[in-house]
């Protein structure tokens, strides 16, 4: 029997991820996955595992960077060599990432990740001027950035796409504008591997992920339109919490 209470919660959450990932560019699973275990309890709804958590989590960043994407792809500031390249750096990266897992210290791997999401969070502070001119984008160095974040993300199994955002700003001085539009489909691609996995592995139930799904699909665009709109430093603001939240999360 379908739960009222799972479907309305599930699809609360789902519109929140959506609209945070469209406004700034990421696949929203630092919001999701807290979301998902501290809210259903609350609703008197069980409590998720861990496992069924991050499951859930990974089909929306996958069905939420997927409606982004395709919105993303009609966008003037859409770039198919920043996509594919940063793109497959991260997705090699973290398969890599993933069959090291086992062999490396994690805790070693944590406080890593914690250093460079530290170092991303204080990039966001850095003013840089945008490039006017021709953008010229250095392939090699788009690959080699996107394997490393790519590479830590799939030994600790968090996502990483929030770091590319000050990465881009701040190194390749893209505008803002530019920076969410390819983001949230460098996302997509990095997540297409991990809601895969966690779909064979059955850690997705289809009556959370469908209004998780649906809430999603419905509020990315939104995100989007409403992100090209407000002032650079609210974005900025926006991505410097998330980061925060995901320094925090890794901590405790």
């Amino acid at each position: 029997m379908i739960n009222i209470t799972t479907i309305i919660v599930m699809l609360v959450i789902g519109i929140l991820g959506g609209f945070i990932s469209g406004l700034v560019g990421i696949g929203g699973a630092i919001v999701i996955y807290p979301a998902l275990l501290l809210l259903p309890p609350l609703f008197g709804l069980p409590t998720y595992s861990a496992y069924i958590a991050s499951g859930l989590t990974s089909s929306q960043v996958f069905f939420s960077t997927l409606s982004g994407s395709l919105n993303a792809y009609k966008s003037k500031n859409f770039s198919r060599t920043l996509i594919l390249n940063m793109g497959s750096g991260m997705v090699i990266g973290s398969m890599l990432g993933a069959i090291l897992a086992n062999l490396i210290n994690v805790q070693f791997v944590n406080t890593v990740y914690i250093i460079i999401a530290l170092l991303a969070l204080i990039l966001m502070f850095i003013k840089v001027t945008p490039s006017t001119s021709h953008i010229k984008l250095n392939r090699l160095l788009l690959i080699t950035i996107g394997g490393i974040i790519g590479l830590v993300s799939g030994i600790v199994g968090a996502g990483g796409a929030f770091i590319i955002i000050p990465v881009l700003l701040v190194i390749f001085k893209l505008p803002m504008n530019m920076v969410v539009t390819n983001s949230i489909v460098i996302a997509f691609i990095s997540s297409i591997g991990a809601f895969m996995i966690k779909l064979l592995q059955g850690y997705i139930p289809i009556n959370s992920a469908i209004p998780l799904i649906l809430g999603s699909i419905l509020f990315t665009p939104l995100g989007m339109k409403i992100g090209q709109k407000i002032p650079d430093s609210i974005q900025k603001g926006i991505v410097s919490i998330l980061i925060v939240i995901a320094i925090i999360k890794l901590i405790f």
